[in-house]
């Protein structure tokens, strides 16, 4: 990646990540309720049985609810469980109960890795992603270790979320080769179908 396009990615993270950090933890529930009811709409999310969510981690869109709601509605929900954090290594790990993500790398949740429970990419269907900022193209900025990028590869674009707060998507996100769009991003406003 050359300097230009790493300084560009580090100012948006900087900026939006302060952004997002901005909001009080009462309109944030808001409007995270209000994206998980439009992501309830989606035919797409009605039809699923194995979703994958990411747990949330300091300012992000809050999932919390949406991983309760999902199993309550008997849906298999996996969460993303960290390998080999050196290698940017992730893996999609089934869980039961929200409590069953009780390791923490990087601060984030997560469960342990146990091989009975990991499901597959072409298991899943449908994958929700975090990310710090979205252009409408469905391309994200997120904290730069790379996990998603190199996990979502082999994943159909189609089957791919982003959440985020309306103000984390811009009109366009400088982007590198390795970088990979979203199929839908949903905020608290709008559902976007990205190109």
């Amino acid at each position: 990646m050359n300097d230009y396009l790493e300084s560009e990615k580090r100012k948006i993270r900087y900026d939006f990540l302060a952004l997002r950090n901005s909001v009080d933890p009462a309109n944030a529930l808001i409007k995270s309720a209000a994206i998980f009811a439009e992501i309830q709409k989606l035919s797409v999310y009605q039809k699923a049985q194995t979703v994958m969510f990411y747990l949330s981690y300091g300012s992000e869109v809050i999932t919390d609810f949406m991983v309760n709601s999902a199993l309550s509605d008997e849906k298999t929900v996996a969460v993303p469980s960290i390998e080999f954090p050196d290698v940017a290594c992730m893996q999609a790990v089934r869980i039961f109960h929200i409590d069953d993500a009780s390791q923490m790398v990087y601060g984030i949740r997560q469960p342990a890795i146990d091989q009975d429970y990991v499901i597959t990419k072409d298991e899943l269907d449908l994958v929700f992603v975090p990310g710090i900022a979205f252009d409408v193209q469905g391309y994200r900025t997120g904290y730069g270790k790379g996990f998603y990028d190199k996990w979502l590869s082999n994943v159909p674009t189609e089957k791919t979320i982003g959440l985020a707060y309306d103000f984390q998507i811009i009109e366009k996100l400088s982007v590198s080769a390795y970088d990979l769009p979203v199929g839908l991003i949903v905020s608290e406003e709008r559902v976007i179908k990205t190109k």
